[in-house]
C-alpha cells in the first residue's frame, strides 16, 4: 500500500527531512525537529486545494521551511492546523467527519425513515410462508391427505396398464382437483388472517420482525390501520387468488412475480401492493399506536 503524502526522513540526508508527495519524493527539504514539537504536522497528510482558492504561495518562511503549492496541492506547514483545506479522506462537512464521497444516500421515506431493501422483504416472505403453512396443516391435513391417496390410486392405474401394453387416456379424478383447490383456499385463508392481524397489532408479521423491517403508511408512522392492511393484503394475494383459477391461473402467477420484483425498480421500493395501500417497507420497527400523536385515520 503506497505511503501517505508527507513530510519524512530524508533517504539521502538523516539531518534533514524531504517531502514525498505519496509517489515519489520531491525537492522539497526542511530541517529536521523534534517529533515531540506541540502541534506538529509531520508525517500528517496533506490536503487537496479547492478550485479559484490556490495561492501562487503560501505562508512565509518557518521552523520546518517554506511552504509551498505543488501541482494544486498544499504542503503542510509546522504548526499549521487551520486553513480552507479539508484533511485527507475528508469530504465538506464538519471538521473530523468522513465524507459520503460516492455512497448514494438511502431512500426513505418522506419523514426519513430508511425503506428496506428487496432481499430482507424476500427473506421475511420466506419465513412468514414457512409459518403460514405450519398454522394452516391442521386444516389442510385430511384434503391433503385424501388428495394423496386418490393420486396413488391415478399412479398405480397408469403403471398396471403401462404393464399390461394397455394404452390409456385416463384423466387425473375431478375430486382431486376439487381437493386441492380446497388446500389452496385454506392456506390462502389463513395467510390473510395472519397477515392482517400481525400489520395492524405490530405492523410487522413474524418473518418481518425476524428481519427487522416493517409495515407503514408512507407518510405516517405506526402499524397501519385494519382497512390499510385489508387493501394491502388483498393486492397481494390477488394473484394466487388468480392462480387457482384454470383458466387464468398463468395471469395470476404473472402478477404475483411482478408484484414481488416491482420494488427493486420502483423509486420509492414499493410493490404494487403498497401502491394499492400507500405503504412502505421500513428498517426497524413501528411505534405503538398511543405513543403516536394526534388521531389515526381508518
Amino acid at each position: 500500500m503506497t505511503q501517505a503524502a508527507g513530510w519524512y526522513d530524508d533517504p539521502q540526508d538523516p539531518s534533514q527531512l524531504r517531502y514525498w508527495d505519496g509517489v515519489v519524493w520531491s525537492t522539497h527539504v526542511s530541517p529536521k525537529i523534534s517529533p515531540t514539537l506541540g502541534q506538529s504536522t509531520i508525517g500528517m497528510p496533506y490536503g487537496v486545494i479547492p478550485a479559484g482558492e490556490r495561492p501562487q504561495s503560501v505562508g512565509s518562511q518557518g521552523a520546518q521551511g517554506p511552504a509551498t503549492v505543488q501541482d494544486g496541492y498544499r504542503t503542510p506547514e509546522q504548526g499549521q492546523t487551520g486553513g480552507p483545506w479539508p484533511a485527507y479522506g475528508q469530504g465538506p462537512g464538519q471538521p473530523g467527519q468522513q465524507g459520503l464521497g460516492w455512497q448514494t444516500p438511502p431512500a426513505t421515506t418522506p419523514d426519513g425513515v430508511v425503506l428496506s431493501g428487496w432481499w430482507k422483504r424476500v427473506l421475511a416472505r420466506i419465513i412468514d410462508g414457512f409459518i403460514g403453512a405450519i398454522v394452516a396443516l391442521p386444516l389442510t391435513y385430511a384434503p391433503m391427505q385424501h388428495a394423496l391417496n386418490l393420486f396413488g390410486d391415478f399412479f398405480r392405474q397408469l403403471l398396471s396398464d403401462a404393464q399390461a401394453g394397455i394404452t390409456t387416456t385416463a384423466q387425473p379424478p375431478a375430486e382431486l382437483t376439487v381437493l386441492m383447490m380446497q388446500v389452496g383456499l385454506i392456506g390462502l385463508a389463513v395467510r390473510i388472517v395472519y397477515e392482517i392481524a400481525f400489520l395492524t397489532w405490530r405492523g410487522a408479521t413474524p418473518g418481518k420482525m425476524a428481519v427487522g423491517i416493517s409495515v407503514r403508511l408512507r407518510d405516517m408512522a405506526g402499524p397501519p390501520s385494519f382497512v390499510v392492511a385489508l387493501k394491502r393484503t388483498a393486492v397481494q394475494e390477488a394473484g394466487t387468488v388468480f392462480a387457482l383459477v384454470p383458466v387464468v391461473g398463468a395471469l395470476g402467477s404473472l402478477f404475483t412475480l411482478f408484484d414481488s420484483l416491482w420494488p427493486l425498480w420502483d423509486d420509492k421500493k414499493q410493490a404494487i401492493h403498497d401502491k394499492a395501500a400507500a405503504t412502505n417497507v421500513v428498517v426497524g420497527p413501528q411505534p405503538r399506536r398511543d405513543a403516536l400523536p394526534g388521531p389515526r385515520d381508518l
